[in-house]
């Protein structure tokens, strides 16, 4: 129900960057680290003696099925992201072009690079039965 705004903008693309990173971490089985923003690798022997008090989870990868929910939800919410674009306070000029102007285009046009790219989605032979199994 919200229109896009320009100012919010950055803040939209700094929250869908952590997401997608986040992804990347359920993606390889990582935990997530809340001050560095990124996935780590969840070995015992990480860990300090405050630890000990909660145990790292055994983190279990994605099966796939879950990877093709997510692969949908991605592309689904990406192409209801650009519907929602649309509807920018532009002064009559295409949100492709606010975004370049506000020096976003970029940002917006690699969403979820990371997590595709980890589900293989960037594959050639990602159409292709054989090409999807064990990526997504």
């Amino acid at each position: 129900g919200y229109k896009p705004e320009t100012e919010t903008l950055p803040i939209l693309l700094d929250w869908l960057n952590d997401l997608d990173r986040g992804w990347l971490a359920v993606l390889r089985s990582q935990a997530w680290d809340t001050e560095s923003r990124a996935g780590i690798d969840s070995t015992k022997d990480e860990h300090t003696e405050s630890d000990s008090i909660h145990p790292p989870s055994q983190l279990s990868p994605m099966t796939q099925t879950e990877r093709t929910r997510l692969r949908s939800l991605i592309i689904g919410g990406t192409a209801k992201m650009e519907e929602w674009m649309v509807q920018l306070d532009n002064g009559g000029q295409d949100y492709d072009v606010v975004l370049q102007t506000l020096g976003l285009q970029q940002g917006f046009d690699d969403l979820f690079s990371g997590t595709l790219a980890e589900m293989g989605s960037f594959s050639a032979d990602m159409n292709v039965p054989e090409g999807m199994e064990g990526t997504c």
